[in-house]
């Protein structure tokens, strides 16, 4: 598993809470240091050396030192912490990965203070502390592998087939009474809400980036049938697929003509 490495030295730089405008785009640059981000609301997106993420509420990712990062879509009114350092990357067992989740409600007293702490006057031995206590906080997350965020590792990776209860029971050894509790408690909705979540926001990705059909994406994505997609789509975005695919290619279209 690669990720930054927790045996070798970690060198805290500068951290603050950013809160995206509607339709802002993620910069695009060659970052020198690693950075930590840590999204609690609404959805970023950005490339990393050509791989495309979209990062949502409750996920975490690190943009190793010296990647170029774009910007090709807008990013969804995200709010997040971002914390600048330098880390040494290696693939062993005292490693935070590159990309995982987190239970914003429990971190978010933690990146409170760490966006309090960077824009004071507050000695960098202290501004150290609060990184190392939310890097620590993750690790144990991580290490402690508990079952909504096994859960939510699961329908991440597996959203392009069909999950029902019935199949997490089986893969976890719990209820499904227990499973709905559980995942709620951490993220606000059952798990096929999440993983409803995940597809839509990858047919969003090929609505915008691809010309293939739109009965195709939805399948590409997960959905069953059109007709459930079409129901879901509308709901989330407040336009059916077709009338989003002309709107962003309009926009699109104008903003190259700017």
């Amino acid at each position: 598993m690669t990720g930054i490495s927790l045996n070798k030295p970690l060198l805290y730089q500068h951290a603050s809470l950013r809160y995206f405008r509607c339709g802002e785009y993620h910069v695009t640059r060659t970052c020198r240091e690693d950075v930590l981000l840590l999204v609690f609301d609404g959805t970023l997106r950005f490339t990393e050396n050509g791989t495309a993420y979209t990062l949502c509420a409750g996920q975490y990712h690190i943009q190793q030192h010296d990647s170029c990062q774009t910007a090709p879509l807008p990013s969804d009114s995200p709010k997040y912490l971002y914390i600048h350092f330098q880390a040494v990357w290696d693939e062993s067992d005292a490693v935070l990965p590159r990309s995982g989740v987190f239970d914003p409600s429990l971190f978010m007293p933690l990146m409170t203070a760490m966006d309090h702490l960077s824009h004071s006057r507050a000695p960098y031995i202290v501004q150290c502390a609060k990184f190392y206590e939310i890097l620590s906080l993750l690790y144990q997350q991580r290490s402690s592998d508990s079952t909504a965020n096994r859960i939510a590792a699961y329908l991440q990776d597996q959203y392009k087939n069909s999950i029902t209860l019935e199949d997490l029971s089986v893969a976890f050894h719990f209820s499904k009474n227990h499973i709905i509790s559980v995942f709620r408690a951490a993220y606000g909705m059952t798990p096929i809400a999440y993983a409803n979540e995940i597809r839509l926001l990858k047919a969003e990705q090929l609505i915008e980036t691809t010309s293939d059909s739109l009965e195709l994406i939805a399948r590409q994505c997960g959905f069953s049938t059109y007709s459930h997609f079409y129901r879901l789509f509308r709901r989330k975005y407040g336009l059916s697929p077709e009338a989003f695919r002309a709107d962003r290619r309009i926009g699109q279209i104008k903003k190259s003509t700017d």
